[in-house]
């Protein structure tokens, strides 16, 4: 770990990494400047935090508590709103039903090690009431305890309330309980009790409106029906409360998006099959396919995709264009995206642009598209902006292990932008020329990639023979079995009899070819 770079090992594993240490660099297996490096780095980091410290801005908490309600309402995520539901608008002489615990006692923050101290909580019922105009009544219930020995009692009450209100808020989430750091979650429900109220508080009263406070990702697919809206606040910190009551009164726009997809069933998963392992190993066999771009390679159907949110208000998208200049051998390949976003409703709003890329035709497994830049833009109504996006090789590229770097592999790309990975608004193609990389030639490269290069090429007539058509002769020059064993390594080759290929024969093509390699 060390020689990798780790240089602070914590919590300390006192008189055994330490004696370790020594050991090793005694031993010859530590190179001692390796260590010598670790420990400037460590002595550097000292000095910079023991030097005596220069004037301090004093500090202003209603300053910091005003930025953590803004960012508070800018990461919600409006999922769902039915029938334009969201904001409210109350008035006087009409009862909001606010149902839940977590309206009075909010869950803002982590837990473990996660947990801060907050110098304020702000309290969603209370923010709630201090909205809303006079004369509306905001009526509260819990609804759900944290066991079961009340939850018939608590959600009866939270059902009667619901009736005789004009409009219900039910804030859900998950507690601490069921997510936190040292333990992986087995499901991705809410609680049981929560879920079983939501459906009676639909069946009495249909203008239901769901505020959710949860760390990590729930499955929404079981319940969401019973919603006109979902407000999902995630665990958005001390302003948590003034921003859910910000953003369902309408003084605030929601304008958060999505960085997960949300799964109709946790067994949709792209990593289902192989989390959490087992014997202590997990394998990733999801591969390059994790979030995302898992869901779209197999078309599933999901709640919410990735990078979805929705407005009060409602965007446009127009005249995408997309140019390449410079090249890929020269370094200064550059694609400029650019399409024009008008806030086509009737309020100031902020719209997430997304701008997408994918490689349709592909010599190795590529996701369908890949987010590659997004930008926010402000809007009031009727205004438009023109989103600019500079997308380099680098960003049309893929990681070849093979290769040890990323190989930009010439052809068309769609290039698309849009709301989310599928609410994809406008796309076109662009045609990007690159020197194909040549193939290693040795004993793991197939027949096809032998024939393919010209000097392999070569070489394998010249050590096998070849016929009229300018093909291997003898059983090599028959198409349908070219075909079939044309993916195979030559290496392989020579284990199957009456091909004309001997193990000697197989050796000799791979030392010419390695001969004709340039020096690196």
């Amino acid at each position: 770990a060390l020689a990798a770079g780790l240089d602070l090992e914590m919590p300390p594993n006192l008189g055994v990494s330490d004696a370790a240490l020594v050991t090793a660099v005694r031993a010859g297996q530590l190179d001692e400047p390796v260590l010598d490096a670790a420990v400037a780095r460590v002595l550097h980091l000292v000095e910079q935090a023991t030097r005596p410290a220069g004037p301090v801005s004093p500090l202003d908490p209603d300053a910091h508590h005003a930025l953590a309600r803004d960012a508070a309402a800018q990461c919600a995520v409006l999922l769902k709103n039915e029938d334009g539901i969201l904001p409210l608008r109350p008035a006087a002489g009409t009862t909001i039903a606010v149902v839940g615990e977590f309206a009075r006692t909010p869950r803002f923050q982590g837990a473990g090690s996660s947990q801060v101290n907050p110098t304020r909580v702000e309290v969603p019922l209370d923010e709630i009431r201090a909205q809303v105009p006079d004369g509306v009544e905001v009526a509260f219930a819990a609804g759900f305890g944290t066991g079961t020995s009340q939850d018939e009692q608590l959600a009866a009450e939270a059902v009667t309330l619901a009736t005789r209100a004009d409009t219900v808020v039910a804030f859900l989430g998950l507690p601490a309980a069921e997510e936190s750091e040292g333990f992986d979650r087995t499901h991705m429900d809410l609680p049981a009790n929560q879920t079983a109220l939501l459906a009676r508080l639909a069946a009495a009263n249909v203008n239901l409106v769901v505020v959710l406070a949860n760390g990590s990702a729930v499955r929404l697919s079981d319940w969401t029906g019973h919603a006109k809206a979902v407000l999902e606040c995630w665990l958005s910190g001390q302003a948590a409360g003034g921003a859910a009551a910000d953003l369902l009164l309408g003084a605030a726009n929601p304008c958060g998006r999505l960085a997960e997809t949300l799964p109709l069933h946790l067994e949709d998963s792209p990593s289902y099959l192989n989390f959490p392992g087992e014997a202590g190993h997990v394998r990733y066999g999801e591969g390059i396919f994790v979030g995302y771009r898992g869901y779209d390679a197999v078309a599933r159907e999901v709640s919410y995709p990735f990078g979805h949110g929705l407005s009060y208000t409602s965007f446009g998208y127009h005249d995408l264009s997309a140019t390449v200049t410079g090249r890929a051998d020269r370094g200064d390949l550059a694609i400029t995206v650019s399409c024009r976003v008008v806030n086509s409703g009737d309020r100031r709003g902020k719209e997430v642009i997304q701008l997408y890329v994918g490689d349709p035709e592909s010599a190795v497994a590529r996701p369908r598209r890949e987010l590659k830049a997004f930008t926010k833009a402000d809007l009031e109504p009727g205004a438009a902006v023109a989103a600019g996006f500079t997308l380099t090789a680098r960003d049309l590229s893929y990681w070849s292990p093979a290769a040890r770097d990323w190989v930009l592999e010439g052809g068309e790309f769609e290039i698309a932008v849009g709301a989310s990975s599928r609410d994809i608004r406008l796309s076109t193609t662009v045609s990007v020329a690159s020197a194909a990389r040549p193939v290693t030639l040795d004993g793991a490269a197939t027949l096809q990639e032998w024939l393919a290069d010209p000097a392999g090429s070569v070489l394998l007539r010249q050590a096998i023979g070849t016929g009229p058509d300018g093909r291997p002769a003898g059983i090599l020059g028959n198409e349908e079995l070219l075909t079939i064993i044309g993916n195979f390594p030559i290496n392989r080759l020579a284990a199957f009899p009456g091909l004309g290929v001997s193990q000697a024969t197989v050796n000799e093509l791979i030392a010419q070819a390695g001969d004709q390699r340039p020096e690196s």
